[in-house]
């Protein structure tokens, strides 16, 4: 079971050792004392899952994946931190995941009731897979239909889908002029999350990124659900997040090669 530890812990992304890098430093010196046992909780996940590592060792060493929805999950903390890194693991175990997730996407698309947590896992992949503009393409596509039938609902989650897919392709001009980022009177943590993510991406003010990234913090204690309470405080420092947009940013620049303002 330790050498599973220790596998998990050595065979991560350079982007995954820079966020353990950023945990180890903070709880070192007490910065915050629940992100140690996070990752330890996290590790301990895939130990009882010991099958992906298996199947990764077997048949995937060195496939390729990105990691720019990592950070975000990162950020957004609790239950979609655990749910981006399962999703991460079980890609890296079975490539044909992601190979397959345009297909999953369009599928998921035609239902009648669409499942918008199942279609942001599929994104992710699509994501993970270097894939965000074949997202960007079907979303906006979607997004117009549902505006169009007078359909707010889906409409929004939909556009709150493209901006994440817009960041990462670091086009964040678009994802600013998306009209969800705008709808102060619906309680989603997502919008101020987001617009941080973006100010400090742009190197732009920082007193306005802190103010987003309080209301985000304010939203996401009101609403914890049961399962974030391990972990609500996983990111509670400005200044830690501040590093992680930084690893997200220089892994967008490494991807696209520029940051469109």
């Amino acid at each position: 079971m330790s050498s599973f530890i220790f596998s998990f812990m050595k065979n991560c992304e350079l982007h995954l050792e820079n966020l353990c890098d950023i945990f180890t430093f903070n709880t070192k010196y007490g910065a915050i004392a629940a992100t140690g046992t996070t990752i330890f909780v996290l590790a301990g996940v895939y130990i009882a899952s010991a099958y992906i590592e298996r199947a990764w060792r077997a048949k995937h060493e060195g496939h390729k994946m990105f990691t720019r929805s990592m950070s975000i999950g990162v950020l957004h903390g609790g239950k979609q931190a655990l749910e981006r890194l399962i999703d991460y693991h079980h890609a890296r175990a079975d490539a044909a995941s992601i190979n397959s997730a345009e297909t999953q996407l369009r599928v998921q698309l035609r239902e009648g009731h669409i499942d918008f947590s199942k279609l942001q896992s599929i994104v992710t992949k699509l994501e993970m897979g270097g894939k965000e503009s074949v997202a960007v393409d079907l979303l906006s596509s979607e997004l117009k239909r549902a505006r169009s039938e007078g359909q707010p609902h889906e409409a929004y989650e939909f556009e709150m889908l493209l901006v994440e897919m817009y960041i990462y392709m670091g086009d964040t001009k678009k994802a600013l002029e998306c009209e969800c980022l705008s709808h102060v009177e619906i309680t989603d943590a997502r919008r101020p999350l987001y617009k941080a993510v973006i100010h400090i991406i742009r190197e732009e003010s920082v007193h306005k990124a802190f103010e987003y990234w309080e209301e985000f913090k304010q939203i996401k204690a009101h609403f914890q659900s049961p399962e974030d309470s391990y972990d609500g405080k996983l990111i509670t420092d400005f200044n830690e997040f501040k590093t992680i947009v930084k690893v997200l940013k220089n892994d967008i620049l490494k991807i696209h090669g520029r940051i469109t303002k």
